[in-house]
């Protein structure tokens, strides 16, 4: 077994979680066909399967995203985050969300739909999302899919 779904388990053990938002948790994992646990650069990615969507712009195949990737380099303090999400993963992650929050989203006029949006991301093909660059021009903020 795992050790990402070892954990799934002691999450069910603690009761952070239920047992049905554990098989969730381990079918998206096992649906990515990777550890949603990773958190490696997309030049370190060695996949090479061919999930393509429909053709943009120039004539060529866009290929089905995978993953979102939100990249942070705070040069002042010199940490940096690198998070890599399995999309199947973040499809349902919107159930784990309290119903306290969703209820005060709501009373703000949010309402946020994580499977509609990974469904559109998923669509449009790779593509970066955000990019923030501080005053030098460096990038201190991406937020991509691949």
């Amino acid at each position: 077994m795992t050790d990402e779904k070892l954990k799934i388990l002691e999450m069910v053990k603690d009761g952070t979680i239920s047992p049905e938002e554990a098989l969730d948790l381990i079918q998206a994992i096992e649906s990515s066909g990777r550890s949603p646990m990773s958190f490696s650069s997309p030049a370190d990615d060695s996949d090479t399967g061919s999930d393509e969507t429909p053709e943009g712009s120039e004539g060529k195949p866009k290929k089905k995203p995978r993953y979102l990737y939100i990249k942070v380099d705070d040069q002042e303090s010199g940490k940096k985050v690198n998070i890599r999400v399995p999309i199947a993963l973040a499809k349902f992650a919107g159930k784990f969300i309290p119903k306290h929050a969703r209820h005060e989203m709501h009373a703000h006029g949010i309402e946020l739909d994580l499977e509609g949006l990974m469904d559109v991301l998923e669509k449009e093909g790779e593509q970066n999302l955000v990019e923030i660059d501080d005053e030098d021009g460096r990038k201190v903020v991406r937020i991509y899919t691949q």
